[in-house]
């Protein structure tokens, strides 16, 4: 019962999600290049490249893979603001963010989900945990080419070669991802 709500909930977010990109594609959104995707490159294999990056930050700031450019493992959280599964696991994160002294935390919404961050931030205070965490919306289809559509959130662990070294989907628990954080 359980997947087939997630299912339910992540295909409806994928509908409502490319019926606001079709509105959105009209509007003027902050302006930054990145390099293209190659799409013959399946993102979701261990050992495969990162795609480009591209987000934007509820302050309309653009992030891109050179913004959290570092020597160590970076970490792509993949969440709905309404979850529960995500807000837990970004407060149990928030909790343990010391840890994570070298390795920086994206995390990526979809692009419809921009009314909503506000709500993540009051039921998780992400925001405190800046720079370490950097919050915003997909931009760059990042989400698409890289979620395994198994749970939320899914984490996903990037080398400091920017190479996908492990997949988390669901609730993981710290002493999962301890291995990880440098």
């Amino acid at each position: 019962m359980r997947k087939l709500l997630i299912i339910t909930c992540l295909l409806s977010t994928g509908f409502v999600a490319f019926g606001k990109w079709q509105w959105k594609k009209k509007k003027k959104e902050p302006q930054a290049t990145t390099v293209a995707a190659d799409s013959s490159v399946n993102y979701k294999q261990l050992g495969a490249p990162m795609p480009p990056i591209r987000m934007i930050t509820p302050d309309k700031k653009v992030i891109t893979e050179k913004d959290v450019a570092n020597s160590a493992n970076l970490f792509v959280i993949m969440f709905n603001p309404t979850c529960g599964h995500c807000q837990d696991e970004t407060v149990m994160i928030g909790k343990h963010i010391n840890q994570f002294k070298k390795s920086k935390i994206v995390m990526l919404a979809s692009p419809n989900m921009e009314g909503l961050l506000s709500v993540f931030e009051g039921a998780t205070g992400v925001s405190k945990l800046h720079p370490t965490v950097q919050v915003g919306l997909d931009s760059a289809d990042f989400i698409t080419k890289t979620f395994g559509y198994e749970a939320l959130p899914q984490i996903n662990v990037y080398n400091k070669d920017r190479k996908l070294v492990k997949t988390f989907n669901g609730d993981t628990p710290m002493k999962d991802l301890e291995p990880y954080i440098e």
